[in-house]
């Protein structure tokens, strides 16, 4: 936050979406799809079919318990105003709407990862062609009007340019919803 408002100090009225689409993005697509490949990928789904427990459930535990820990660290994230001077969402009702839809669609997209990945290599390195162009194409750090055009299309694909666009004062409007409703139903789908 700091480096954010002293390189630009204008991002002081955007500092905490971009903070919070940068550890919603970590936390989904790099924290949680290791966990899933060790419970999917090893004994342990063996265990859930042997004692009865519908094979779903360690997703739907681990996605939940995710999504939990996310919103306690944007919670922690609302420390930015004394912290560093950034400004608070105008509309507290309509930022955390948006904040979970956005959460949802990158658990979405980390649990498709940490299911069809094979080996902790193999996701280590998808993991991070999504999670790196997500960040660096989204808008967070600069505006996103500033890359090239074919980048700035590139960077639509990704969940986080619809988040942060949707989290920002008047953001939560059907068109940058779309895509994450769109997301969340094709990856938990």
């Amino acid at each position: 936050g700091g480096i954010f408002t002293s390189v630009m100090p204008e991002m002081k009225s955007t500092l905490i979406s971009s903070m919070i689409v940068m550890s919603v993005s970590m936390g989904a697509l790099i924290g949680l799809p290791p966990s899933l490949l060790e419970t999917y990928g090893s004994d342990v789904k063996q265990m859930y079919k042997a004692n009865g427990v519908p094979v779903y459930l360690g997703l739907v535990t681990m996605a939940f318990s995710a999504f939990i820990h996310l919103m306690l660290t944007t919670a922690i994230l609302m420390l930015a105003p004394p912290l560093f001077g950034a400004a608070l969402p105008a509309s507290l009702f309509r930022f955390f709407p948006a904040l979970a839809l956005y959460t949802i669609a990158s658990l979405g997209i980390g649990s498709v990862l940490g299911l069809a990945a094979k080996s902790q290599a193999k996701l280590t390195m998808a993991a991070q062609l999504v999670f790196l162009p997500s960040i660096m194409l989204s808008g967070i750090m600069f505006p996103a009007s500033l890359l090239p055009g074919p980048l700035e299309g590139a960077g639509r694909i990704f969940p986080a340019f619809w988040g942060y666009r949707a989290m920002l004062d008047g953001g939560l409007r059907l068109e940058n919803l779309w895509y994450l409703v769109l997301v969340s139903c094709l990856a938990f789908g």
